[in-house]
C-alpha cells in the first residue's frame, strides 16, 4: 500500500465496504448504496425518462446485489459492473415498452423533458441516438420495416401484420428479433461517460 491518494484510498475503502457486503453486512451495504443511488438514478432518466421507473429499477439493481452478494468478490471493477446492470434492466424495460404500446403511450405522456447542459449528456444522448440509428439500419429489410412500424409510427402487432400480409407471430418476432439486435448492438458500442 504505497499510495496514499485520495483515489487509491476511496478505492479501497470501497473494496473494503465490498467485502463486508459480500459476508451480508448491511451496515456497509447501506452505505454502498448511498454511494451509487443518485448517480444510478440521474443515469436511468436519461435513458428511461421516467423518474418512478428509474427509482423502481435503482431498487432493482441493488436487490440484486444483495441477493447476489457472495458473488462480489469476483467483481473486478463494481462501478462499471452496477452501471452495466443499470443499464441492462433499463433496456428490458424499453423493450417491454415496445410490446405494450398501451404502457408505451402513457410512459411517453408522462415523459419529463430533461434539459441538461452538461457535455457529458449531449455525448451520451448522441451517442446512444446514433447507435440505435446504426442498429436499425443494419437489420433486415423486412425487420426494419416491422420495426419502424411498431416504433415510430406505433402500430399493433396485428395493424402491421395487416397492413404487410403477414402473421403477427411473424410480427411479434421481428420486433423481438430487432430489440435483441438493438441492444445487443448498443451493449457493444456504447462508451459510458461517469
Amino acid at each position: 500500500m504505497s499510495s496514499g491518494s485520495p483515489d487509491n484510498v476511496q478505492n479501497n475503502a470501497e473494496k473494503n465496504l465490498l467485502q463486508r457486503v459480500a459476508g451480508g453486512d448491511q451496515v456497509a451495504f447501506g452505505l454502498i448504496f448511498e454511494r451509487y443511488r443518485n448517480r444510478l438514478f440521474t443515469y436511468l432518466v436519461k435513458v428511461t425518462k421516467s423518474r418512478e421507473t428509474s427509482e423502481e429499477i435503482v431498487l432493482d439493481v441493488f436487490l440484486k446485489i444483495w441477493t447476489g452478494r457472495e458473488l462480489i468478490k469476483e467483481i473486478a471493477n463494481f462501478e462499471a459492473f452496477i452501471f452495466r446492470v443499470a443499464h441492462n434492466k433499463a433496456i428490458d424495460f424499453l423493450r417491454t415498452l415496445q410490446t405494450k404500446p398501451e404502457v408505451q403511450k402513457q410512459v411517453w405522456e408522462k415523459m419529463e423533458i430533461i434539459s441538461n447542459d452538461a457535455t457529458d449528456d449531449k455525448i451520451i444522448q448522441k451517442e446512444t441516438a446514433q447507435n440505435i440509428e446504426t442498429a436499425v439500419k443494419n437489420l433486415s429489410p423486412q425487420r426494419r420495416k416491422v420495426y419502424l412500424l411498431s416504433r415510430e409510427e406505433g402500430l399493433s402487432y396485428d395493424q402491421i401484420a395487416r397492413r404487410l400480409h403477414i402473421s403477427s407471430n411473424t410480427v411479434r418476432n421481428h420486433v423481438s428479433a430487432s430489440l435483441e439486435f438493438i441492444r445487443n448492438f448498443i451493449n457493444k458500442n456504447m462508451i459510458f461517460i461517469f
